[in-house]
């Protein structure tokens, strides 16, 4: 009965989820990274996990991107190709629709904390005459937000390129 499913399909769905899941993560481990060497200022402890995030961060990136790929390339004879039979593909779509129903509620969510943390950089800024380390942490906040504002309406679109 179970003979004619072919489980390379679902396999591929399943690698594909992982792979935006883990993207994102990914990213935003880099980003932090780069923050915390803003913030480390002279802790060594800080600064190590800054210079971690930043050197490990898009080597997994790039493991999570072209792994699958290179491991589907040395273990299948063939390309997968959708089987009209089995409907699996049904799936997809509905996963899609409600992933983009999510993105869009962070969206929702985040452009207000965003707009609130610039502001509160200006301020930072504005009040750090004089203090190197509140400098530091003004200029790169008033530098990232805008950075992490175009990063989230350009980020579907660049999932879709790097996964595609």
């Amino acid at each position: 009965m179970l003979d004619h499913i072919d489980a390379t399909e679902p396999l591929l769905i399943g690698v594909y989820y992982i792979q935006l899941i883990f993207i994102f993560i990914c990213g935003v481990g880099f980003l932090f990274g780069i923050f915390m060497f803003i913030y480390a200022f002279k802790n060594p402890h800080k600064r190590r996990l800054a210079y971690v995030l930043t050197v490990f961060m898009p080597l997994g990136l790039l493991l999570v991107i072209h792994g699958p790929v290179v491991i589907l390339y040395y273990v299948f004879k063939q390309p997968a190709t959708p089987d009209a039979e089995l409907g699996l593909r049904l799936f997809v779509p509905t996963l899609e629709i409600a992933g983009a129903n999510i993105y869009e509620g962070i969206v929702r969510v985040t452009q207000p904390l965003l707009v609130t943390v610039f502001i509160i950089g200006v301020v930072v800024l504005h009040h750090a005459s004089r203090i190197p380390g509140r400098k530091r942490i003004g200029y790169g906040i008033f530098l990232g937000v805008p950075l992490l504002w175009c990063l989230m309406k350009v980020g579907p679109d660049i999932i879709k390129i790097l996964t595609s």
